[in-house]
């Protein structure tokens, strides 16, 4: 599933995003929006990677990212 954001999505925060419910996200994969079928590509890079892996789309950076939400005991971590 992609979620259209209403504000730009960045590394770490996807305002809107209602599966990060706020919390900041890994980035794991990103593709350019201009290649063929990217974000077919994007949408099953997310599924391999399972555990809450979903994409987003940024605009000022036209790439499909696949983030996963971080949990709270993830957080801070290095």
């Amino acid at each position: 599933m992609t979620t259209a954001l209403t504000q730009p999505a960045t590394t770490s925060l996807a305002p809107g995003c209602p599966t990060c419910a706020g919390r900041p996200g890994e980035r794991l994969y990103s593709i350019g929006t201009d290649q063929p079928r990217a974000l077919a590509k994007a949408d099953a890079e997310a599924a391999v990677l399972g555990d809450g892996a979903h994409v987003h789309q940024s605009l000022p950076d036209d790439q499909y990212i696949v983030v996963r939400p971080v949990t709270d005991t993830e957080a801070g971590q290095p």
